[in-house]
């Protein structure tokens, strides 16, 4: 089945499943102390952490668009890494309002004025990030064949 709408172009990149997945989406509720009702309109986008319901594969949605290339994860860590970053992402859109174009940037800025108050060289921990980065995207080195 081609997918002409909410999955369009969208197909796990292990098993290939292709009829549904488990997309987080963000919500508004009207919540009182009795309980909560969504409100409005929900939306995902390719940031959104995703799973596939047959093998159970999971990241950000982009992964799963066909044609996606992504870096060497040599260790097997990087879409468990994507999804973390993607939590923490979400949760300050939440308590701060701001939206997804945003909410990356404004989240660097408030990290810098925590670093401020905290102590912590932003510039080096930043260099040091890029630093783990590069280590889990570098491919496999080639094992050379005795013989």
């Amino acid at each position: 089945m081609t997918n002409e709408n909410c999955l369009a172009g969208i197909k796990c990149p292990k098993c290939g499943q292709e009829e549904r997945f488990h997309i987080t989406a963000v919500i508004t509720c009207d919540v009182t102390d009795e309980g909560s009702e969504p409100t409005g309109d929900h939306f995902w986008d390719e940031k959104s952490v995703t799973q596939c319901t047959e093998c159970g594969e999971s990241g950000p949605l982009e992964r799963f668009s066909a044609g996606k290339v992504l870096p060497p994860d040599p260790e097997g860590m990087n879409t468990n890494r994507a999804a973390w970053a993607g939590q923490a992402i979400t949760t300050f859109m939440l308590a701060t309002g701001t939206d997804r174009e945003d909410a990356i940037c404004d989240l660097l800025a408030d990290i810098m004025h925590w670093c401020d108050r905290t102590g912590f060289d932003f510039n080096h921990e930043l260099e040091r990030g890029r630093d783990h980065y590069t280590a889990e995207t570098l491919p496999e080195p080639e094992q050379e064949e005795e013989g």
